[in-house]
């Protein structure tokens, strides 16, 4: 099992929810994210007025490669807007 971050600008929260939904039976989202990266800052202020979600969830690795290879459609989609994945390895679950 891998435990998926799924972190993108609120502008896609529809499309990766759809996703997300599409690909497993649950997950949790974390929304009003603030972070920096290589793109412009989210962090909700009046200078820097974006938000990012988070969703997470526990997948099996067929999961992961659906979800993957549809993030990085949604990815080329959506060029300009923030979408990241991050996987660690899930010991266990309980």
């Amino acid at each position: 099992m891998t435990l998926m971050f799924i972190v993108y600008s609120n502008a896609v929260d529809d499309e990766v929810l759809e996703i997300a939904r599409r690909h497993i039976d649950g997950y949790t989202r974390f929304s009003g994210v603030h972070g920096e990266g290589s793109g412009e800052p989210h962090l909700g202020s009046h200078v820097w007025p974006g938000v990012n979600n988070c969703v997470m969830a526990a997948v099996n690795k067929k999961q992961e490669a659906s979800i993957g290879e549809e993030v990085r459609a949604l990815r080329e989609r959506f060029s300009g807007v923030g979408i990241r994945v991050f996987t660690v390895p899930l010991r266990e679950m309980y």
